[in-house]
């Protein structure tokens, strides 16, 4: 009789202290590993503000009534920096749980191909059952690469970020024309000399009057020649095809009339002042952008409601224009999403956490990461609509985009009706008659490293406008990017482009 009572009793102790145990609904797995105490390393793009540390450390100190022992140790680090820091953890294989990935700035089927990221079938199943859920499949089957998914996709925007210009309101009142800025580079689908010129009276006007700054912001301004392509192995890829081709035909974008425009323009400006002298010893070109004295005119990334926090602020109220006139989701992978890098050392933990803050349970928390503290950092205007606070320069006390993070309907609005009309937007997107495919570049790897040594020798300089012979300059740059192999590239593209579509339109 007493064997049987001391049986029992250790069975009940057993039970209570190693598998019975349950944390918000998750079983914890043995009693010594709650204890354990476990800190995720989270990289995502943003900018650091003056709240930045105490909102982090106020998250990790919430987070312990949803995950206790875990806690984050978050990375911010720029939008244009941020392939540069991910290719170096890479590289290097230092630990990484958690990254958000843009198609922006990272090519999603040639990090899979690396082996950069974790397949995450077998986490899904076991412990983002909810992010599973709640997401579209249509979204998960854009993560998935040769039977697997890698990504977690962020719903939200779907669309490409368009650009927008910006200057001074009472600048561009006095000097210029914005509405003729956006007709005449909405009405050319693609950037020609017009769509520059444009911008010329309003230049003119200012420097006569003292008014230039910094001069224009040329590295920015550039990028508008971008507008109206697609760039196939990456956003900044060379290789391009036309938004509105039917045909699909691969291009060499610098050999377009809309870049050789661009290094016109560039080196006109340059000879008349509208870009600054000492341009050539500029570090950071961009970091005039949106300073009281600083850059005059200046591109920017659209700002859609609140939904980023890599928009440039201004110390005067500004002006903006947006240049596209239409919305387009790219072909490789979704805008923004969430991965597990090869080096994670708690992958589980990662998944958990995603999932946690994409749930009714963890939207509080998701909107503490996301905004910090009611009265503190945001108030609110209505129940779901809020009001971020500034600092004396203008600045945001404290904030990091949502689209960073997880889901973005997670979050408050910035003013009522924001959430429908993105959906709105993403239902009237263009989508990319490239969606689904994926370049083979084993054959062109050589050349397109080559092509991209060749870019970074000329492309700085003919947007600076600082050579005396922009035209010569131009000329070799097209020679060597021959030389490097770039009409093998475009021949390579092209057939598998060709290929794709065909299968397509046997599929109907």
């Amino acid at each position: 009789m007493k064997r049987w009572i001391i049986a029992g009793i250790l069975c009940l102790l057993a039970g209570a202290g190693i598998w019975s145990l349950c944390v918000n609904g998750r079983r914890v797995r043995e009693e010594d590993e709650v204890q354990e105490e476990v800190t995720l390393k989270w990289m995502i793009y943003g900018e650091k503000h003056k709240e930045t540390d105490r909102v982090f450390a106020l998250f990790n100190k919430e987070l312990q009534n949803y995950l206790p022992g875990v806690s984050v140790e978050f990375e911010l680090v720029e939008k244009d920096d941020y392939k540069e820091k991910w290719d170096m953890k890479m590289a290097t294989n230092e630990r990484l749980d958690l990254a958000w990935f843009g198609n922006e700035v990272l090519n999603y089927t040639e990090e899979v191909k690396k082996g950069s990221l974790m397949a995450l079938d077998y986490l899904l199943e076991a412990n983002g059952a909810a992010l599973w859920q709640q997401i579209p499949q249509a979204l998960w089957q854009r993560e998935r690469r040769d039977g697997n998914i890698y990504g977690i996709p962020v719903p939200g925007p779907l669309y490409r970020q368009n650009y927008v210009v910006v200057a001074n309101k009472m600048l561009m009142e006095r000097f210029g024309d914005m509405d003729e800025i956006v007709r005449v580079n909405q009405e050319n689908r693609h950037t020609n000399r017009e769509c520059f010129a444009v911008f010329e009276d309003f230049l003119r006007q200012a420097k006569e009057n003292n008014a230039i700054g910094t001069g224009v912001s040329y590295e920015s301004m550039c990028r508008l020649a971008d507008k109206g392509y697609e760039g196939i192995y990456g956003a900044d890829s060379p290789f391009v095809i036309s938004v509105f081709d039917k045909n699909l035909t691969v291009c060499n974008k610098y050999a377009l009339d809309s870049w050789r425009s661009c290094f016109e323009t560039m080196a006109q400006w340059y000879r008349l002042g509208y870009i600054r002298e000492d341009v050539m010893n500029l570090l950071d070109p961009d970091s005039e952008d949106g300073k009281l004295k600083g850059s005059i005119l200046f591109l920017d990334t659209c700002e859609e409601s609140g939904t980023q926090a890599d928009q440039t602020h201004t110390e005067y109220e500004a002006v903006r224009g947006e240049l596209d006139g239409y919305r387009y989701i790219s072909y490789d992978g979704c805008r923004n999403s969430l991965v597990i890098p090869k080096s994670a050392l708690y992958p589980q933990q990662a998944m958990e956490l995603v999932s946690l803050l994409s749930t009714q349970e963890g939207q509080e928390l998701y909107r503490l990461l996301a905004n910090g503290v009611e009265k503190q950092h945001y108030i609110k205007i209505e129940d779901s609509v809020i009001a971020r606070m500034s600092d004396n320069d203008q600045s945001y006390l404290y904030e990091v985009a949502p689209g960073a993070i997880g889901n973005v309907f997670q979050n408050y609005e910035t003013h009522s009706g924001e959430f429908e009309e993105i959906r709105r937007y993403n239902e009237e997107a263009i989508l990319s008659p490239l969606d689904g495919f994926n370049l083979d570049t084993r054959m062109i790897a050589l050349e397109l490293a080559k092509v991209d040594l060749v870019v970074k020798k000329y492309r700085e300089e003919l947007c600076r406008g600082t050579s005396g012979d922009w035209e010569a300059l131009y000329e070799d740059f097209l020679d060597e990017m021959k030389e490097a192999g770039s009409d093998k590239i475009i021949e390579e593209i092209q057939e598998q482009v060709d290929s794709f579509r065909r299968e397509k339109e046997e599929q109907g």
